[in-house]
């Protein structure tokens, strides 16, 4: 009997030592969620598709896609990466308007859009490439380079890690990133920087058709 009592006795102390000890081990930290790249969604691939034709100079492309990002910005509020695209659709409605109040006002609303953009989804490179591109191509007298070049170095160092991002962009991206970014150093006056930038972005993939451009921007 006593040593029935003992045994008891001792279960019953270790099973309060074990939920104790359960009690103070923090718990593990979640796992950080990656989000793939945003470029690879669907509908943005279509964005970016129609977007490239009204870059190229397809004036109806350019109003039927501002019309459906206007809706569609509407209807998801929060996805911050139709936001921006809506913003370069103004400026390139900018370009096309005739002369007048018009012209700027479109370019005006195209700029606020992508700042607001931007604001409201810093970690996004997908968010901040858009505007960088479109900074980069307006001319030098509407003052953004420097912000495109700013916008360029950020996402390089979210690229290489130095900066953290949630997302995880695939390689087209990525050299994309770096292309473009070395277009933006050499636009003002950097070739070291150029240089540099590109090298890296080469190493990602030099027989794709962005490093196959990379290549040739060496040589220059």
């Amino acid at each position: 009997m006593k040593l029935y009592l003992i045994t008891v006795f001792i279960f019953g102390l270790a099973s309060m030592l074990v939920t104790a000890q359960t009690t103070n081990v923090a718990p593990s930290p979640s796992p950080q969620t990656v989000e793939q790249d945003p470029f690879s969604d669907p509908l943005i691939k279509q964005v970016q598709a129609r977007h490239q034709k009204a870059v190229n100079g397809d004036t109806k492309e350019t109003k039927a896609l501002t019309a459906d990002l206007e809706k569609w910005t509407k209807e998801q509020p929060k996805n911050h990466l139709l936001q921006v695209y809506l913003g370069s659709a103004y400026t390139l409605c900018s370009r096309d308007a005739r002369i007048g109040p018009g012209k700027l006002t479109y370019l005006e609303n195209g700029g606020k859009e992508m700042d607001a953009a931007v604001a409201a989804d810093p970690n996004n490179p997908a968010v901040r490439f858009v505007r960088a591109i479109d900074y980069f191509s307006l001319p030098a007298i509407f003052g953004k380079r420097q912000t495109a070049r700013d916008d360029f170095q950020l996402l390089v160092k979210q690229v290489e890690g130095v900066i953290k991002t949630p997302y995880t962009l695939n390689i087209e991206t990525q050299q994309a990133i770096y292309y473009y970014a070395g277009l933006s150093y050499r636009q003002l006056d950097q070739p070291q920087q150029a240089k540099e930038v590109w090298a890296r972005g080469l190493k990602l993939n030099p027989v794709s058709p962005l490093g196959v451009k990379i290549q040739e921007k060496l040589k220059d």
